[in-house]
């Protein structure tokens, strides 16, 4: 991975300035707002971690400089580079597992702005263990990325961020279909789904939304 620069020309920060509010995945159906705390919540394999990446791709190829926070050593840099993510855009900090770890890097990134996107992935981490995180971080940062271009992202098995979060979404994994005979069978196809969980500025919740991916993974 090639080295991050953290600090900005004024022909990029010019450039964030004319961001649009919302980072729209046209083709998942789904936008995330700028200066907000977005959740998704899904057990393994429910596609959270396939849009986050799809997130980072999109903004890191435009040129924004992100964060992951990941709390469990999951992160591949690999999948994320096949997933159209450019990773010398990224900044990658892996915390072995040590949730107060976790969380102190992610303020420190959210006191230190400029980011797209932070991304902070608690995925694997036990749920009594998450029930222990104290709400009032949440809301800690949702306070300080207000009215920045930053989107805040926690991803989880579980839901974490309560009331706190301005958007939330529950992904489930409904059906896969296979190829081949006996032990040895190939991926065609896997049909996920989706909810938002809340209401946010206005707009009605989205009950309920499904996609197909096919092809060979």
């Amino acid at each position: 991975m090639r080295n991050l620069s953290l600090v900005k020309s004024l022909f990029h920060l010019k450039e964030e300035q004319q961001h649009s509010d919302e980072v729209l995945l046209a083709s998942i159906g789904l936008s995330f707002t700028r200066g907000a705390l977005a959740e998704i919540a899904g057990d393994a394999s429910s596609g959270k971690i396939s849009l986050s990446l799809t997130l980072l791709a999109k903004l890191t190829r435009a040129g924004e400089i992100c964060a992951l926070v990941d709390a469990t050593n999951s992160f591949d840099p690999c999948s994320a580079e096949t997933a159209g993510v450019a990773l010398e855009n990224l900044l990658w900090v892996r915390c072995g597992g040590d949730i107060e770890k976790a969380f102190m890097a992610a303020d420190l990134l959210v006191q230190a702005k400029g980011f797209g996107a932070i991304w902070l992935n608690l995925s694997g981490l036990s749920k009594p263990l998450l029930r222990y995180v104290p709400k009032t971080y949440w809301y800690r940062f949702r306070n300080r990325i207000k009215e920045t271009p930053t989107l805040f992202l926690v991803t989880a098995e579980t839901a974490v961020v309560g009331p706190a979060s301005q958007q939330s979404f529950l992904f489930s994994r409904e059906r896969a279909v296979w190829s081949g005979r006996g032990r040895f069978k190939l991926l065609r196809e896997f049909q996920l789904s989706f909810h938002s969980k809340k209401e946010f500025q206005g707009r009605p919740a989205r009950t309920r939304a499904e996609f197909v991916y096919a092809g060979d993974v």
